[in-house]
């Protein structure tokens, strides 16, 4: 496949738990560039208790500042600005900063549990205009065993977004019958690298092989790049 669409990348130096360096962010850049990226979102975490000053205008900045790196290096990938939310008591507020400049954002709700009514709860930020990708969910192991919950969160609209080295083998082994299991299931709307590191781009490259073989070459191409370039367009339709 090419011109895939990376929704969820940890790659701007130096802001989360992501890259120290640029050279270390160029060392990814190249590594997606060879997998066959066209276009990938640089999405930090947003966190309450870390990394709390990280703001749309310091990402919007990163991406400025790498993309101009990449091109003297003669990458050609398409970097574009998000954010990765983890939920938390705060979130409606953090939302209210975030909201206008982008409204296409990554949730987590972390590995161990699932807050109560979290269709209600995701529901009301989406009544403030956001369009939810609920990150990771193999990687919650009681998150995946509520099959009617997972479908009540995509009837309402919210997005599920896979770590593709969660389908080979990332993360441990229940997490890649969970990712394998969602994926034949049909629940997930795109698969994301979550990539941290360019040590990690064998097991992305190794998870994309997987998605095709799992689910065909019409939905690889479906989850990785038809419907994620939607949000490509989206965001550079409004800039």
């Amino acid at each position: 496949m090419k011109n895939l669409v990376d929704l969820h990348a940890h790659i701007l130096p130096g802001l989360d738990d992501g890259p120290k360096s640029l050279a270390d962010s160029l060392r990814m850049l190249e590594a997606f560039e060879e997998m066959g990226f066209g276009h990938v979102f640089a999405t930090p975490h947003h966190r309450l208790y870390s990394w709390k000053g990280i703001e749309p205008d310091i990402v919007e900045k990163g991406v400025r500042d790498l993309t101009l790196a990449a091109g003297e290096k003669g990458i050609g990938v398409n970097l574009l600005p998000g954010m990765e939310f983890d939920f938390d008591e705060i979130m409606p507020e953090r939302l209210s900063t975030i909201l206008g400049k982008g409204d296409h954002l990554l949730v987590d709700v972390g590995f161990l549990g699932v807050p109560q009514d979290l269709a209600g709860l995701l529901g009301k930020f989406m009544d403030m205009g956001a369009k939810i990708f609920l990150v990771h969910p193999e990687r919650n192991q009681k998150l995946c065993r509520l099959r009617k919950e997972l479908s009540d969160l995509i009837v309402s609209g919210v997005r599920l977004l896979g770590n593709i080295g969660s389908l080979s083998g990332m993360y441990g082994q229940k997490v890649q019958r969970n990712a394998r299991d969602l994926l034949k299931e049909k629940y997930y709307w795109s698969m994301a690298s979550d990539m941290h590191s360019h040590d990690q781009s064998p097991w992305i490259r190794d998870g994309i092989d997987e998605i095709v073989l799992l689910a065909g070459n019409s939905a690889a191409e479906e989850m990785m790049v038809a419907r994620p370039m939607q949000i490509v367009q989206a965001m550079e339709g409004d800039r």
